[in-house]
């Protein structure tokens, strides 16, 4: 009788250490399949997100800022000037001079004439011709009343300040490189050909619905809780 019972308990004992040595087996190796079907979760996304998305319609872009360049200019342009210049003038030439100059003046005669001529005289109511020789002093004053016309080249050479009116367009030869400041003030409808790629950082945890999940859970990681009120059961240290 006692040899029976021994012969039970050491069967016992050997059906409990192959129990927990194939408990340890699965547990270690087998894991549980989870299947979830819109189930809430809430996510955190640590990095950020690489994305590409197609735009189906045209961006709407709104534009309101200054930019700064340089544009390169080489072209000729027009410039309207109308106004009173004041100049330097630096003649040197001959210059030619036609002109009347009236002369008014008298003449004043101290000197003496020497006299060969014939001059006729009435001598007792006849007329002679009388010879006339000699020397006669003259002193007189003679007035002068000319016209003298004046047809030459007169050398002129000066320098003096002049006043000149230029009314006139000056077409001038402009190359140079201008910096400027353009301000840009539109709207624009943007058409968008391609996918834009972009990068999206998510910093605070996101609420999401699971649709459909088809999960493998190692047993070690499963975590027991006796109901919806209940303590959950605390988790098994993972196997190492």
């Amino acid at each position: 009788m006692k040899t029976l019972l021994a012969a039970i308990g050491l069967i016992a004992i050997i059906g409990v250490a192959a129990g927990v040595v194939v408990g340890v087996w699965v547990f270690r190796n087998v894991d549980a399949r989870l299947l979830l079907t819109n189930q809430p979760a809430t996510v955190i996304i640590p990095e950020p997100l690489r994305v590409s998305a197609q735009v189906l319609n045209n961006l709407e872009i709104s534009l309101d800022t200054s930019i700064t360049t340089t544009v390169p200019v080489d072209q000729m342009i027009t410039i309207p000037i109308a106004e009173t210049l004041n100049v330097m003038a630096d003649f040197d030439g001959d210059v030619p001079i036609k002109i009347n100059v009236p002369v008014r003046d008298k003449i004043q005669i101290d000197q003496i004439l020497d006299i060969d001529t014939v001059i006729k005289a009435e001598i007792l109511g006849d007329k002679h011709d009388l010879p006339l020789r000699g020397k006669i002093p003259v002193k007189a004053t003679v007035p002068v009343s000319l016209n003298i016309p004046v047809d030459q080249l007169v050398r002129l050479k000066f320098k003096a300040p002049v006043q000149a009116r230029l009314k006139q367009a000056l077409r001038v030869p402009l190359k140079a490189d201008i910096s400027t400041t353009i301000p840009i003030k539109s709207q624009m409808s943007v058409p968008v050909r391609s996918a834009l790629e972009a990068s999206i950082t998510i910093p605070d945890p996101a609420k999401i619905v699971i649709v459909e999940s088809d999960l493998l859970l190692p047993l070690r990681t499963v975590l027991l809780s006796l109901g919806q009120h209940g303590n959950p059961a605390p988790a098994p240290a993972p196997a190492p």
